[in-house]
């Protein structure tokens, strides 16, 4: 459409996507918008803001300068009988205020005839003329959209092309344009078998519509569309008619054939106003292609957005979130009702928010520079720890240049990070060990002296002192001994000891340890109770080991006890299977659930510093695992916890 000088008139009258020659003029006839038919049709190749409409438009029977639009009121219609080069029209004209829209059809096939003389024609096959064109032209440009869907447009052209040409018959086929296949065809009656899948057009439709010069030739390259020299009708009682490549210059989508069931039609004039509209049908087809495919696209980068495997958000030029994925939802607890519209800084710990990191990265952002690397702690929208994300940050732009948008891609660095903590533990543990030999041998001289010394006194000095005091003294042998193995199972943490296991009676080692807790169990104030068969089956291990095992346990419900003191009961026996199953119970303060899974890891513990180290279970688990032994823990806060050991 040539849009030259105002270009409201055209679209007060709903007249930009009209196929026929148009025109906006006022009433003195000056022309303020015309198309490039109605420029074709009087032949002016130039400008038309100097033209007048009488100038180029002769009125039958009106012989005056002025157009006759007087007589017209706002939203009135009136058509007026014209001739252009020789050439009989009907001009419809409409009246919007001083504007008067001007749409020129050609009546009947061209011959002008009053609207008093009869007819000699078919009123089904006589070309549309007059204000029935004209609605119809309208009401298409009306209610075409940029959303339409493909089937949806096809029903609406169909629909026109019936109304304006009844008994005519029509077919439309549409092809992939990627490989000529074909993908949509629309026929309103009985196609040739032999004219089904091939499409074939006529040289001279390829010609009008440059099909034949260029890239264009490479639709005939597939084999799936040809050419031919003469029109063959595609319907099996059709007996002439003629095609429309749809075709935009760029693109090739199918063809339109339109064919006649009598021999003596108008053609040529149904083809002024069918090939217009096929090319307003082409374009629409274009649209709504490259619509679905633009969805498609977004709905893809959607998708490839959020189901990610990389935690990523996207932030706009004031620091909110705008957007989120699934994996930044799993890793971090948030959903994205919690954070979309959150400002990202205000995530962070306190810490991070005022790291010179964190700010170095936001001048660079500003900057529209790319970050990499930048590494940051969320809070879990639990609570519970800390998700380690290491992002590559990436602006973009605003068409002015600014920076519009940010995206983060993320990698998760949490579990790496949870390796390091215990890398660096293991190094902890390590240097425990090489300090603990140093230790072990500066205890070993001294506990020599208190064994040799305690021994020497227990059996000098029985039967002559107060029984009573007699034991005190083998506890002291016991003791020493008791720290003499502890010392070195500390050197050997990592390796089993290297005493050799023994056959133990499990009754006697449990006795032996609840008597080595008495400072506990007295501190505490606390009930223990022993239930185990002293005939239990002989277990094969290291005494020593197994003794370290069960202090541990019952110094733990010692401690878990507090001072309110409370009851700690130690229970053995037999399984079906042969096995010997150990609990210790305490009615202690317990385990939070979600710590459950820690209490076995090195350093970890629930007392208040300077009180335990953390090696406690860690040391536990080490000898149960070097005896092939199972240990479980249930707890639960305010009412206490039990560790069962299976041996």
């Amino acid at each position: 459409m040539a849009v030259q000088g105002k270009i409201d008139g055209p679209y007060i009258f709903g007249l930009e996507h009209v196929p026929l020659p148009t025109a906006v003029c006022d009433r003195r006839g000056h022309v303020d918008w015309a198309n490039d038919d109605f420029m074709e049709l009087v032949k002016r190749d130039g400008i038309y803001q100097e033209m007048q409409l009488f100038e180029v438009v002769g009125f039958v029977g009106i012989k005056t300068d002025l157009i006759p639009f007087d007589s017209l009121v706002d939203g009135a219609e009136a058509p007026f009988p014209v001739i252009i080069g020789e050439v009989p029209y009907a001009m419809y004209v409409t009246k919007v205020g001083d504007l008067y829209g001007c749409v020129f059809a050609p009546e009947r096939g061209g011959e002008w005839t009053r609207p008093s003389e009869p007819t000699r024609e078919r009123p089904s096959i006589v070309p549309p003329t007059g204000s029935r064109l004209l609605e119809s032209f309208i009401s298409l440009s009306r209610e075409l959209n940029l959303t339409m869907r493909e089937d949806d447009l096809i029903r609406l052209f169909v629909q026109t092309y019936e109304d304006l040409f009844p008994d005519r018959l029509l077919c439309i086929r549409l092809v992939d344009t990627e490989n000529l296949s074909l993908a949509k065809v629309y026929a309103n009656g009985r196609l040739r078998e032999t004219m089904r899948e091939m499409i074939q057009l006529t040289e001279e439709a390829c010609r009008e519509h440059g099909l034949l010069s260029g890239e264009s030739k490479k639709v005939f390259s597939s084999g799936k569309v040809r050419t031919v020299e003469a029109y063959e009708p595609i319907f099996e009682d059709a007996v002439r008619g003629f095609d429309v490549p749809l075709y935009d210059g760029t693109a090739f989508y199918g063809v339109l054939n339109f064919e006649y069931l009598e021999p003596v039609v108008k053609m040529n004039v149904d083809k002024l106003i069918v090939a217009p509209l096929a090319h307003q049908m082409c374009a629409a087809i274009r649209n709504a292609r490259l619509l679905a495919q633009t969805i498609m696209l977004k709905d893809y980068s959607e998708k490839l957005f959020d189901q990610a495997n990389a935690p990523m958000l996207v932030i706009d030029r004031k620091g909110n979130i705008t957007k989120v994925n699934q994996a930044f939802e799993r890793l971090t607890g948030y959903s994205r009702a919690d954070i979309v519209g959150v400002d990202f800084i205000s995530l962070l710990p306190g810490f991070d928010r005022i790291h010179t990191k964190t700010l170095s990265a936001g001048l660079k952002v500003m900057r529209g520079e790319p970050v990499q690397n930048f590494e940051v702690q969320f809070p879990r929208a639990d609570g519970k720890g800390m998700a380690h994300i290491a992002f590559n940050i990436a602006v973009i732009d605003s068409p002015v240049g600014d920076p519009e948008l940010v995206v983060l891609v993320g990698q998760d660095l949490t579990e790496i990070r949870a390796l390091e903590k215990q890398i660096i533990h293991s190094e902890k543990l390590a240097t425990l060990g090489q300090v603990a030999a140093g230790v072990a041998h500066e205890l070993n001289n001294p506990l020599t002296s208190i064994t040799v010394y305690a021994s020497y006194l227990d059996k000098k000095l029985d039967g002559q002192i107060d029984p009573s005091d007699l034991t005190k003294i083998k506890r002291i042998v016991q003791g020493a001994n008791r720290i003499q193995k502890f010392t070195r199972d500390l050197v050997t943490y990592a390796r089993p000891s290297g005493e050799e296991p023994a056959p133990i009676n499990i009754y006697d080692l449990l006795e032996t340890v609840l008597s080595f807790c008495e400072h506990f169990i007295d501190e505490a104030k606390a009930d223990v109770t022993l239930v185990a068969d002293k005939n239990l089956q002989l277990q094969y291990g290291i005494r020593g080991q197994l003794e370290q095992v069960f202090v541990n346990l019952i110094s733990n419900a010692c401690h878990a006890l507090g001072k309110q003191g409370g009851a700690i009961r130690v229970e053995a026996s037999s399984t079906p299977e042969g096995r010997i199953k150990i609990t210790v119970a305490d009615t202690g303060h317990g385990i939070p659930k979600d710590r459950l899974k820690e209490v076995f890891e090195p350093f970890y513990t629930t007392k208040p510093e300077g009180k335990g180290t953390g090696l406690g279970l860690s040391i536990v688990k080490n000898i149960l695992l070097n005896h092939d032994a199972e240990i479980d823990l249930e707890s639960e806060v305010g009412k206490g916890t039990v560790f069962t050991i299976v041996l």
